[in-house]
């Protein structure tokens, strides 16, 4: 699995072919989609028309409750609403295969860790098709210490990957070093802006500190908090549709932070979760999980 990915999550897609086609050309390999994106068809129409060969790129796609339900999966005083469509799990998985159009997908996600019976089951679904070689890792997404002893009631396979939410505001020490120390690698999602939007984050795009590591490296503050996570042996998949960013996230190797200025950044913490927070779902679980920590 390539360190660096493209995250393809709201670029808008019109721009998909052309960014796709660039980032293949400066040097991407993996791209990074999902059901709920509603762009898989896109990206798959992007590799043909560019000439990129299947075998020649990592796909990551996840499979998301929403497909289950009409108008998508509610919570809260709104899951009265909850009327579950005629489609099953498997049928489900098979959509992001035939939208991807190809035989085989490289990393197949869970989007989220709720309802816990719905996700046990598409974590067994997957497992299946594992098993059958159509899915070549399975992967989370925002799981913690309880989901993953629940997931191996229900399976002999391991995730291969967690992708969850890290950034220098939430820097996620205990659960990267619970996943690394068990063979699981860590994908940092939700790095840079707010929840489901394309606005980074001030807090860190202007933040004294980062500011001034990246002026002695001349570079941006995203190459410096992108460094970061790729020094920690973390998996990145930054988002952009503008050619200098896509240029600028994949040019980290021609620089190396120190051991301070990783302990520097590692100070912003603020000790939560910002968008993606599975710790209030951890409750709903049976009790046998829910005391289970990193």
């Amino acid at each position: 699995m390539p360190q660096i990915g493209l995250g393809t999550f709201l670029i808008p897609k019109e721009e998909l072919s052309r960014t796709i086609a660039e980032a293949y050309e400066m040097g991407y390999r993996q791209f990074d989609t999902a059901w709920r994106y509603h762009n898989e068809k896109e990206i798959a129409q992007a590799l043909k028309d560019n000439g990129i060969k299947r075998e020649d790129v990592f796909i990551t796609t996840k499979v998301n409750r929403d497909a289950l339900y009409f108008g998508n999966y509610k919570v809260g005083k709104r899951s009265i609403f909850n009327l579950r469509n005629f489609r099953s799990v498997k049928d489900v998985i098979q959509e992001s295969f035939d939208n991807l159009n190809t035989d085989y997908i490289d990393l197949f996600l869970l989007h989220w860790i709720y309802p816990l019976d719905l996700t046990l089951q598409m974590y067994e679904e997957l497992t299946r098709l594992y098993h059958e070689g159509r899915i070549r890792a399975i992967g989370v997404c925002s799981s913690l210490p309880p989901h993953f002893a629940a997931y191996a009631d229900v399976s002999d396979v391991v995730p291969a990957v967690n992708q969850f939410e890290i950034s220098p505001l939430n820097t996620q020490k205990n659960l990267i070093k619970y996943c690394q120390d068990r063979g699981i690698a860590v994908t940092a999602m939700s790095t840079f802006s707010h929840f489901r939007s394309n606005e980074p984050r001030a807090e860190i795009s202007e933040n004294a500190i980062i500011k001034s590591i990246a002026e002695k490296y001349g570079k941006s503050t995203f190459q410096v908090v992108l460094r970061w996570l790729v020094q920690q042996d973390i998996i990145v998949i930054p988002k952009t549709w503008e050619t200098a960013h896509l240029k600028e996230n994949i040019s980290l190797d021609d620089f190396s932070l120190t051991q301070e200025e990783m302990t520097m950044i590692d100070s912003l913490d603020q000790g939560k979760f910002l968008n993606y927070d599975p710790t209030p779902w951890v409750k709903k679980m049976p009790a046998k999980y829910r005391d289970i920590k990193c």
